[in-house]
C-alpha cells in the first residue's frame, strides 16, 4: 500500500449516503477542506464494519456549530473547546472535530491550538492506522505510515511511545485493546516496554474511561491472549483489584462456542469480567466500584455471583423453575458457563467429565418460559378467605409459595387457593 491508495465511496455507503454527503455541504459553507478519518478510514481499508463517522475540518468549530445549526441538524456540544461536534442527521451521528495541535497535555486533558495544517493534526494522533485520512473522491492521505502498517498487520505509536502515552494514559488501554480487537502484532517493542512500564498511570484515569476501553479488550474475539499479557505484565492489577489468574477466562470463550444461543451475548462483558474474578465471585462489591459498573450491570453480576453457589450439574426442569422465578435466564445461563469454565481451566484444559451435563441443563433452561414463573394468588386473595389485614397474610402467602415452588411452579391458582384454605384452616 503506498500514498496513491483510494477507497471507492461507491462501495463504502458511510462515505457517500444522502446524510453524510449533506452534513459534508454543510460544514463546508465557508470553502473548508474536510475529510474523513481514524477509525473509519481504517476499518474501511481493513474491510471491517464502520460504526462511527469521525470527519476533520479546517474549518472552527464555532462556525461548525453555527452552519449545522442554520441547516436544522441537530448538535450536540462535547467539547468544543478542543473543537469537536456531535450532529445527528435523520438517525446517522458524526462526530466533527477541527484539526488542531496539543499545546499543553497532563495525562488526561490537552490544551490545544486548532490549524490548517493536515500532517500536524496526524501528528498529534495516537496509532499510525488511526492517523489516516480520505477525501470524498477516495483518496487516502497517509503521513505517518499507517498504510504499511495495516499492510503489516502491526500496531505502532505515532512518533514517541512515551510521548503519546504521557499526552493520554488512556493510550496504554488503547493500544492493547486493538491488538486485541484487530489482531495485529507489535510492531516496535518499545511501544510495548513503554505501555507496561507506564501502566500504574491508569489509575490517574476515570473509571468510566478505563471501563470502556477494558470492556472491549475483554468482548474481542482475540482477548485471551491480552489478557494473559496484562495479567503477566501486572498491568491487569491496574484495572481490577486481586485477579489470580487468567485461565478461567481463556477457557469461557471456548466455552461460549459450543452454547448456541442467541441471548448468550447479552451480558457478554459481565460474563468474561466474571470467568477473572475468584471461584465464587466474591469481590463482586470491589471490582463493581472500580469499574463503576452500572446498576443493571452490578445486578447481574451479583446474581451471577450468588447462582455460582447454587447451581450443580444434577439438576432437574423442577429445580432449574425454582430457580428461574428468582433469577434471571441470563444470569442462570452465565452462572452456568462461568462455573463450568473454573472447573474447565482446573483439569488443565482437559474436558471435565461433567460437560455434557453443563450443556444439557442449559438445554432445559432455554425450554422454560420466565414470562409464566409468576405466582398465582395476591393479598386480597387471603383477606377473601378470612385473613384480617397484618402480617398473617404474608405468611400464609409465603408458604403457599413454598408449595407452589416444590410443584414447579406449575400448580393452577385454584389449586393454590385450595392449598391456601388448607393452610389457613390447619
Amino acid at each position: 500500500m503506498g500514498n496513491s491508495y483510494r477507497l471507492n465511496p461507491n462501495k463504502h455507503s458511510w462515505m457517500s449516503n444522502t446524510n453524510t454527503k449533506e452534513i459534508i455541504r454543510v460544514i463546508s459553507k465557508g470553502e473548508k477542506e474536510s475529510r474523513f478519518v481514524g477509525g473509519c478510514v481504517r476499518d474501511a481499508i481493513l474491510n471491517r464494519k464502520v460504526h462511527d463517522i469521525d470527519i476533520a475540518t479546517t474549518e472552527h468549530p464555532k462556525n461548525i456549530e453555527f452552519f449545522l445549526k442554520e441547516a436544522g441538524i441537530k448538535t450536540v456540544n462535547i467539547g468544543i473547546k478542543h473543537g469537536t461536534i456531535l450532529a445527528f442527521h435523520n438517525y446517522s451521528k458524526y462526530e466533527i472535530t477541527t484539526l488542531r495541535e496539543d499545546v499543553k497535555t497532563d495525562g488526561r486533558h490537552a490544551v490545544v491550538n486548532f490549524t490548517n495544517n493536515w500532517q500536524m493534526d496526524a501528528k498529534r494522533r495516537d496509532f499510525t492506522f488511526n492517523a489516516l485520512s480520505v477525501d470524498l473522491e477516495g483518496r487516502v492521505y497517509d503521513y505517518c505510515g499507517g498504510l504499511n502498517d495495516i499492510k503489516e498487520k502491526t500496531i505502532r505509536f505515532v512518533g514517541k511511545a512515551t510521548d503519546r502515552i504521557h499526552e493520554d494514559y488512556l493510550r496504554i488501554l488503547r493500544y492493547f485493546r486493538f491488538i486485541a480487537t484487530l489482531n495485529v502484532k507489535v510492531g516496535d517493542e518499545s511501544d510495548f516496554t513503554a505501555c507496561i512500564t507506564l501502566a500504574h498511570n491508569i489509575k490517574k484515569l476515570s473509571k468510566e474511561r478505563v471501563r470502556s476501553e477494558f470492556f472491549k479488550i475483554i468482548d474481542s474475539d482475540f482477548a485471551p491472549n491480552i489478557i494473559e499479557k496484562l495479567h503477566n505484565y501486572n498491568v491487569l492489577k491496574q484495572i481490577i483489584p486481586n485477579i489470580s489468574g487468567t485461565k478461567s477466562f481463556q477457557t469461557i470463550i471456548q466455552i461460549e462456542n459450543k452454547v448456541n444461543d442467541p441471548n448468550i451475548s447479552a451480558f457478554r462483558s459481565i460474563r468474561r469480567l466474571a470467568a477473572l474474578m475468584d471461584f465464587d465471585c466474591s469481590q463482586t462489591e470491589e471490582i463493581s466500584t472500580a469499574l463503576n459498573l452500572s446498576k443493571t450491570e452490578i445486578h447481574h453480576l451479583s446474581q451471577l455471583a450468588s447462582l455460582i453457589k447454587k447451581v450443580n450439574i444434577n439438576h432437574k426442569k423442577a429445580d432449574l423453575t425454582r430457580i428461574l422465578y428468582k433469577y434471571s435466564k441470563n444470569a442462570l445461563i452465565d452462572s452456568i458457563l462461568v462455573k463450568y469454565s473454573k472447573q474447565y481451566s482446573n483439569v488443565r484444559n482437559q474436558l471435565v467429565p461433567g460437560e455434557k451435563g453443563w450443556l444439557r441443563i442449559i438445554d432445559i433452561i432455554r425450554t422454560i418460559n420466565e414470562d409464566t414463573l409468576v405466582f398465582p394468588l395476591k393479598g386480597q386473595d387471603a383477606i377473601n378467605l378470612g385473613i384480617p389485614a397484618g402480617p398473617q397474610i404474608s405468611k400464609f402467602l409465603k408458604l403457599t409459595e413454598v408449595w407452589w415452588l416444590t410443584k414447579g411452579c406449575k400448580a393452577t391458582r385454584d389449586e393454590c387457593l385450595i392449598k391456601l384454605r388448607y393452610l389457613i384452616n390447619k
